[in-house]
């Protein structure tokens, strides 16, 4: 299938690595064709006879759906780590919303629960009122109804996979443009890579993430201004590490390798993009460098790729996933709704409450968290990854400092805060949503640094 275009729009280099140029946000070399995304239907569910929504609904939802305000108080003040390297901090007034105010859950939470044991008439009485209330538009109340609901009565369908790659790619690339949900981690793991593969003539990168090639242009753009020049060969293998779980796939027919590799001779960059899997590393010395990058799908893929991770013995790991505590049992349906309810309105702040296809996609995606089981924690990777011969590194002060550069540019409830052992956190509105780490094999030990103005982080994101 030949949805790319032959020709690829002359890229010029970016002054400012924080704003897009609106000559590249215009550039498009996909077909003019695709359908639109479908909203995922709720299943019909009767009535069951004398419900009265009134009875379990807040009285102050009940009229009318309400409009989620999603511009801060002008007081508020934009964290963004200047405060020290603390990993908890006195966040204010800025908190993740009352209980008393996320009606959703106490909706939904319940349901889950009457589901799990099998009451019916209970569940039956619970579903009649969300479906009442349920709306993929609408502020994040509504929206969280709208996907829990779905997961429970398993009909969720993922937005990905009824997206054109069109679609697809503009979702992806205007979500990283309005929140830094996944911007800030890519920001961070470019900027680590680059410092890596510091006087190395060879990098290979393996690509186990979410990004869908949407990180690479921004580095390959950096390394052309490594001093002594890019490396004279760039290798990504892009691996499967399983495609279930949120963003875990793409729809059928998107390939972003071509792309990439004319993207790369353009600005000179002798690249190789192949799909496959990690394969046992063959030494090349201190001419090459190993980086894999696992961006929130290792905790997904299972103990068994962290183990093929170590048998490749590479010179870095890059390792984000969720911030969330469900640690040895795996998440509960109420934790999962945690997450989900920090995505929906983080998001809504992100699009100004403004409805579009793009943030239908990424809410469609998002919501698969709510249908997970499965183990969540910082603490449960440190074991994992140390019990496996690797060691956590500190970020150096130069790729923290452009992740705060970057943060300035999104809403100011987000913030960075710093563990004692290195890792980055990225919060919204005093609540822990994702952490990024370094890690090394146990034989050494060094500091991660990076050339900032060569990193380019930008906002994640660069239009090729």
């Amino acid at each position: 299938m030949d949805w790319l275009e032959d020709s690829i729009f002359p890229l010029p280099f970016l002054d400012d690595p924080y704003t897009l140029t609106e000559e590249i946000a215009r550039y498009d070399w996909w077909p003019q064709t695709q359908n639109q995304i479908q909203s995922p239907t709720i299943a019909a569910v009767a009535p069951p006879a004398a419900v009265n929504p009134k009875a379990i609904t807040p009285k102050s939802e009940l009229p009318k759906k309400r409009k989620f305000q999603s511009n801060p108080p002008a007081a508020q003040r934009r964290r963004t780590g200047n405060e020290g390297h603390n990993e908890k901090k006195t966040h204010g007034g800025v908190t993740g919303g009352s209980r008393e105010a996320r009606w959703a859950e106490q909706l939904l939470n319940p349901l889950a629960a009457a589901i799990e044991s099998g009451n019916i008439s209970r569940a039956q009485h619970l579903l009649y009122v969300l479906q009442e209330l349920a709306s993929p538009t609408g502020d994040p109340n509504h929206r969280l109804a709208f996907y829990g609901l779905q997961a429970l009565t398993h009909c969720l369908s993922g937005g990905y996979a009824k997206a054109e790659p069109k679609g697809f790619r503009s979702a992806l690339i205007k979500f990283h443009e309005v929140s830094p949900w996944f911007a800030l981690p890519n920001c961070l793991a470019n900027a680590a890579i680059l410092s890596a593969s510091a006087g190395a003539k060879r990098l290979h990168v393996v690509d186990a993430g979410v990004s869908h090639g949407v990180q690479w242009p921004t580095m390959l753009e950096a390394l052309t201004r490594r001093p002594g020049g890019p490396p004279s060969m760039v290798k990504l293998t892009v691996v499967d590490a399983g495609s279930n779980g949120p963003f875990g796939s793409a729809p059928e027919g998107y390939d972003f390798g071509p792309q990439l590799m004319r993207y790369a001779k353009s600005i000179e960059v002798d690249l190789i993009v192949e799909r496959g899997e990690m394969v046992e590393r063959r030494r090349g010395g201190d001419e090459e460098r190993v980086v894999v990058c696992a961006q929130f799908r290792a905790g997904r893929a299972g103990l068994g790729f962290l183990r093929a991770v170590r048998e490749i013995e590479p010179d870095l790991v890059v390792l984000s996933e969720g911030e969330e505590e469900g640690e040895g049992e795996g998440l509960g349906f109420g934790r999962r709704a945690e997450v989900m309810w920090r995505f929906l309105e983080s998001t809504s702040a992100a699009f100004k409450g403004r409805e579009c296809e793009e943030r239908r996609v990424m809410e469609g995606e998002a919501a698969r968290v709510l249908e997970e089981r499965r183990e969540g924690g910082r603490e449960r990777w440190k074991e994992k990854m140390e019990g496996l011969g690797f060691r956590e590194e500190v970020f150096g002060e130069e790729v923290v400092e452009a992740g705060r550069a970057l943060l300035r540019k999104y809403d100011g409830n987000w913030e960075m805060t710093f563990g004692s052992e290195g890792r980055v956190g990225l919060w919204w509105k005093g609540q822990a949503v994702s952490f990024c780490s370094l890690w090394k094999l146990a034989r050494h030990k060094t500091t991660a640094t990076a050339a900032v103005a060569a990193a380019g982080c930008g906002n994640g994101v660069r239009h090729y």
